[in-house]
């Protein structure tokens, strides 16, 4: 109970107490001489009823800013409403009432008040925080460990050797341990695992633990007033002498109640009220010792405080502290308590901790391979679907990148490779299916140690980087370093010649003239550079930095290009539908629809506030999606949308989208989406990302659809398509297979097989389609030999497993299909059937293997030639 909710109930006390005495005294003093002298009028009606709206406002506020009441609060509040109902009930005073509406009084409003703890509390639990989409992108809080199953880097078994060791250790004088380790090495983390250590052994509550941090204070005096407070509170349990002793000689300690006013009494009666610091250190010693508790004191955050808070906290553990039944574990950096003492000028201050401390533990520096399991697991466990690139990477040659006696950009301890993971995996997560990993991770680490050569690879790209060479394949042209010779010359005779030496590229040159860059450092940039742009496997993969094509989206992540602008982008958000449409069809004009994609990309649900917008960037998308391109491998398409990152702004998970713009109205959200999905407007997009959600991992409870409904809508596609469609086009089958569901079927051990299949509905609209132009599918499902014809015996034909496997269950329901199609009943006359079947025959008698058939139908003799020509 806190001192606020002690003080009410006193309060509540005293007036139980002296009830009638306090009653008497409010009639003598208010009641009679000023509340009886007021009368009921219109006036006061309008400012109580002022003051009405003044507690409806602040009731309005409180659930606005969804208003935190504590329980103190609302126990004083409580308290107050029941004294007032008690005085309200027993009608032992004479109320004034409104003169419009007298059941109300006047201190009703008053007191109502009181009750706005109560309905906000009451409408903040009936109405909860939205709770908005989270990004899955968590950060790694730079926290010290709290449980050992956290204790990667194994030190609980040094934390298990020191609590030995403080227990074991007989109590006849103070006893220093010092935890020492550099900034960063996890000296509070293993604080915390010591006292879980210590927690575990103290079954009979033998110790007493307190913790201490004196960088919460400041200056000296504070420090050591806040040492004997916290010492005070901790032991106060045990004994109240203990406390009243602590409190006497932390006054004598810090010079303080020794008052004027005191100093004179002693003086005119000749004695003193306290004894001198040594006589009361001794006293008090001697009374913590009848406690028979150890008192262990761990001190942590030593080395960040200035060098006389230092010293002070050395002499509070040697001497002014120094109590016989103290323990203290302090966590520091010998380096930077060696500095301190040293520019105080305590002599040989190397050995001066000696003196103060049984022993110093030294916590061993993080290794290089720790540190790299440690990235490498992260890596894996928040980008799973990039685990085999990531143990590519980790598992070659590119592990010495975190060698630190190599002299390669190092990351020193678990808090430099937080950091990193925290710049590093969010932005990949974004981009990662447009870069290369390696690439990527390598450009990362050059950012996050050499941010400003990073901004001139970025802005000067042309200033060090050079894509003149040679050409390789459809990557085009690779950038190199420019070697600092190229820039001196009007001819760049010789350009093939790369120098595997960084020191010999413009970049290393303008460290050292411009950036003043130490050679150690230059050393570590170029065994990132010479990673990045001078590999000897010019083998490079397609979204490889090197590709200058590819080259700004290795910066995108938080850097504007010069190909489509941020504020060019913010601007067309901004605007509405229609606005945003038109400038979608400039942006393709201008062949630059690819960055805008990328550009949708990044919006999160955290982005949009509003139904509004939200809608509108939706409606944005599946038109971005579906608009014409023309592409130099596929000709003329749809640009496509990344199904994950649409299907996340559309599923609905937790109800978020609902709640966050439609007032929790999941059928509202329903309807708009079924809007973009309406089968009268669509394209194969639409087939495609339903067919890619159905399909992963598909869960009914974070979609907006269930499966049935987007079954449905895979056969209207497909449906709506057969009915205008030519036979032989790529998007009929595309939208066929598009109807293909996976199953999983369990297996045993707990694991799941998963299998494909079509649905009915497809497979019979796919069959009476065929039935309107039959010789085409016929002449479409026999397959040639793979080397046909290359040599006289290889002329060997087949059917497609298309038949048995997607289309029909067997070749026998294939032909029982076949035979007891009415020749005349078609749409088109068949001229191939019976020949089909007569090689169908053929095929069926040598168990459906390959057999040479000499066809007469041209069709079939075309398709054959032109494969083979092919």
């Amino acid at each position: 109970m806190n001192k606020y909710s002690k003080i009410t109930l006193s309060l509540i006390g005293v007036l139980i107490l002296f009830f009638k005495q306090i009653q008497q005294l409010f009639e003598d003093v208010i009641v009679v001489p000023i509340l009886s002298k007021i009368e009921p009028n219109l006036l006061i009606d309008l400012i109580f009823l002022i003051i009405s709206f003044l507690i409806f406002r602040k009731l309005y506020l409180n659930f606005k800013n969804k208003t935190y009441i504590s329980g103190n609060q609302l126990f004083v509040s409580l308290s107050i409403l029941a004294f007032y109902l008690f005085i309200r009930i027993t009608n032992e005073y004479n109320f004034y009432t409104f003169t419009f509406f007298d059941k109300i009084k006047y201190f009703d409003i008053l007191f109502s008040y009181f009750i706005i703890s109560l309905v906000t509390l009451i409408l903040s639990v009936l109405h909860k925080k939205t709770i908005r989409g989270t990004n899955t992108d968590n950060l790694f809080v730079d926290s010290p460990i709290l449980n050992i199953n956290e204790d990667v880097l194994d030190r609980n078994y040094k934390a298990k050797r020191i609590t030995e060791e403080i227990f074991q250790t007989q109590a006849n004088q103070a006893i220093g341990f010092g935890i020492t380790g550099e900034w960063g090495s996890g000296k509070t983390s293993f604080l915390n695992l010591l006292k879980k250590e210590i927690g575990k052994k103290n079954f009979n509550d033998d110790f007493v633990c307190i913790d201490f941090n004196p960088w919460l204070n400041l200056g000296v005096e504070s420090i050591i007033q806040d040492f004997f407070d916290t010492l005070q509170t901790t032991l106060k349990p045990y004994s109240e002498d203990v406390y009243r002793e602590i409190k006497q000689y932390s006054d004598s300690v810090l010079s303080i109640g020794n008052s004027d006013f005191t100093n004179s009494v002693k003086n005119l009666f000749g004695f003193t009220f306290k004894k001198n610091v040594t006589s009361e250190f001794l006293e008090l010693n001697k009374l913590l010792k009848k406690l028979d508790k150890r008192i262990i004191v761990f001190i942590d955050d030593f080395d960040r405080l200035q060098a006389n808070e230092i010293f002070e906290i050395l002499k509070l553990v040697r001497n002014t502290a120094g109590f016989d039944s103290f323990v203290y574990v302090v966590a520091y950096d010998k380096s930077y308590l060696n500095t301190s003492l040293k520019n105080l000028n305590i002599p040989n201050p190397e050995s001066f901790s000696e003196k103060i401390f049984l022993k110093e533990e030294h916590l061993i520096p993080v290794t290089e391979a720790q540190i790299e399991i440690f990235i490498k697991e992260n890596l894996i466990v928040n980008i799973p679907e990039k685990t085999e690139e990531i143990e590519g990477y980790f598992g070659g040659n590119s592990r010495a990148l975190f060698n630190i006696s190599n002299n390669i950009i190092p990351l020193n301890h678990l808090r430099d490779a937080k950091r990193f993971l925290n710049s590093f995996i969010n932005d990949y997560k974004i981009i990662k299916n447009e870069v290369l990993f390696v690439d990527y991770f390598h450009l990362k680490l050059l950012k996050f140690k050499y941010y400003d050569i990073y901004i001139l690879l970025f802005l000067n790209r042309s200033e060090f980087l050079n894509d003149k060479g040679t050409y390789y394949g459809v990557g085009g042209s690779k950038y190199f370093l420019k070697n600092k010779y190229e820039n001196e010359s009007n001819n760049n005779s010789g350009f093939g010649l790369r120098f595997k030496d960084y020191n010999n590229s413009i970049l290393a040159k303008f460290m050292v003239s411009q950036l003043n860059y130490s050679k150690e450092d230059i050393l570590k940039v170029s065994k990132l550079m010479l990673r990045l742009f001078e590999a000897e496997n010019n083998k490079k993969h397609h979204l490889s930095i090197v590709f200058p094509k590819n080259y700004h989206k290795y910066f995108k992540d938080n850097l504007n290009t010069k190909d489509l602008s941020e504020d060019e982008f913010k601007t067309a958000l901004n605007s509405n539908f229609n606005g945003l449409k038109l400038k979608i069809d400039e942006w393709k004009n201008s062949n630059k629809l690819d960055l805008v994609k990328y550009r949708f990309y990044e919006i999160t649900l955290n982005d949009i506030t509003t139904k509004d917008q939200y809608e509108k960037i939706i409606k944005a998308i599946f038109y971005l999606a579906k608009s014409k391109v023309n592409s130099s491998f596929y000709g003329h398409q749809i640009l496509n949308f990344d199904y994950n990152s649409l299907s996340y702004l559309i599923s609905d998970k937790d109800n978020v989208i609902s709640n966050m713009h439609y007032e929790g109205n999941k059928s509202d959200l329903k309807d708009f989406i079924k809007e973009q999905l309406a089968v009268t407007s669509y394209s194969t997009f639409e087939s495609d990302l339903l067919n890619h959600i159905v399909n992963e991992n598909f869960n009914e409870d974070n979609f907006i659809l269930n499966t049935e409904e987007i079954k449905e809508y895979l056969v209207e596609y497909f449906n709506s398509f057969l009915e205008g469609s030519e036979p032989l086009t790529n998007e009929l089958w595309g939208l066929f297979h598009n109807c293909r569901i996976s199953h999983l079927d369990p297996l045993q051990g707990g694991s799941y097989r998963r299998r494909y299949e079509y649905l009915e509905e497809a497979k019979q609209s796919l069959i009476g389609f065929m039935e309107k132009n039959l010789d085409h599918f016929l002449v479409l499902f026999i397959n040639k030999n793979s080397f046909y014809r290359d040599s006289e015996s290889d002329k060997t034909v087949g059917l497609s497993d298309i038949l048995k496997n997607n289309v029909f269950n067997s070749y026998d329901d294939f032909e029982q299909w076949l035979r007891g199609l009415n020749a005349e009943e078609l749409e088109k006359p068949t001229l191939f059937r019976d020949e089909f079947l007569l090689f169908f025959d053929k095929l069926k008698a040598n168990n459906y293997n390959m057999v040479e058939y000499d066809f007469t139908f041209p069709l079939i003799i075309e398709k054959l030639e032109d494969e083979n020509r092919k």
